[in-house]
């Protein structure tokens, strides 16, 4: 959304904000005032609260992201050093604010409204808060660019090493183009998530990150042929694995058969394999009965190669990586996310 269709629509999403507070409305709306210290006030407020009179100033930008809030909170500091605006309170607007970006404006002491119906204002005579059951208003260049398929190589790739990347690193182990490169690592660093160094940059907080892509996830994003073996969960995967390994076709072990590789512990009565074929090819060859429901044998074809990235070799099998099985596991019926907590205390907290 470009900031003047926003700065058109504040002035409802401010009365609507308002709106639980009694003998409150505004009274004048002002755009593009110039402040006698030259800066320029994108929009000023002239509010009647519980019958006192309150200036607000507000600074819009088109993306809530918390490198955006930061931007207009510096911006919104250098218009209240003007003698016109020392009253003033100062406010951050965007399309959708984020809780992360919300935080932020609450620790600078600085209100925010949004058009989703999130916002916070602080003034010597009311204090209204607001928070949104959902966000309605979903950026385009949100979560979804960041954890499509290509992009989320470089996302994965991160993840799995705690150490810093160059660009071109990044392009060549992920096999993408330097250019999506650079746009996942300027959409990152607007929510903050990256941090640089001497050697280039690495996320701030993996956890965090890891924590979003799950809410994005499931894996049934890759194509799923259900199957019913009279064999164990054991002898399925050993016949599974044979096959690959005979055809030369590319595979791994995840779900709860990933997991058990790495604990021991973990029971499970059905089988989860990724496959870079025709599961009907896989199944046929291993003499797996296709079913509807109730089958005890899952075969994915990748959305994305990506999935093999970072795999590895666990007692003769090949199991996709922790990031991977995490996502995955997260996303399972039957004790999925209690197996997916064991990977990320296990293998990932670690690793970070």
């Amino acid at each position: 959304m470009k900031v003047q269709e926003l700065v058109e629509r504040l002035p409802e999403a401010l009365e609507e904000c308002l709106s639980a507070v009694p003998r409150s409305e505004i009274i004048q709306v002002d755009r593009e005032v110039r402040l006698k210290n030259g800066t320029l006030a994108g929009l000023v407020v002239d509010l009647r609260v519980l019958g006192r009179g309150q200036k607000m100033l507000v600074e819009a930008k088109s993306s809530g992201q918390p490198r955006r809030a930061r931007e207009a909170i510096d911006q919104l500091k250098r218009m209240l050093s003007d003698s016109q605006m020392s009253d003033a309170y100062p406010v951050f607007a965007a399309p959708y604010i984020s809780e992360a970006s919300a935080r932020i404006c609450r620790d600078f002491d600085t209100g925010y409204v949004d058009l989703v119906g999130n916002c916070r204002l602080a003034f010597k005579n009311a204090y209204i808060e607001k928070v949104s059951p959902e966000n309605t208003y979903k950026e385009r260049r949100g979560r979804a660019s960041l954890f499509s398929p290509k992009s989320s190589r470089v996302i994965r790739l991160m993840l799995g090493e705690s150490r810093s990347w160059r660009v071109q690193q990044l392009a060549t182990a992920a096999e993408v183009s330097l250019g999506l490169v650079s746009k996942v690592k300027k959409e990152l660093e607007e929510r903050e998530w990256i941090i640089s160094t001497a050697d280039g940059v690495k996320l701030s907080d993996p956890e965090r990150v890891l924590m979003e892509w799950a809410q994005e996830y499931s894996y049934r994003k890759n194509m799923v042929g259900e199957y019913y073996t009279l064999a164990g969960t054991n002898d399925a995967e050993t016949a599974i694995t044979g096959w690959c390994e005979e055809k030369r076709v590319r595979y791994a072990l995840t779900g709860f058969s990933g997991a058990r590789m790495s604990s021991p512990k973990v029971r499970y009565n059905r089988s989860t394999v990724y496959v870079e074929s025709n599961v009907d090819a896989v199944a046929a060859g291993t003499e797996l009965k296709a079913v509807e429901t109730g089958g005890n044998v899952l075969l994915l074809k990748p959305y994305d190669e990506g999935v093999f990235q970072g795999s590895r070799v666990l007692y003769g099998n090949r199991v996709v990586s922790p990031v991977q099985l995490y996502l995955d596991l997260q996303s399972m019926p039957g004790r999925g996310e209690e197996a997916a907590e064991e990977v990320l205390v296990r293998e990932l907290r670690p690793l970070w």
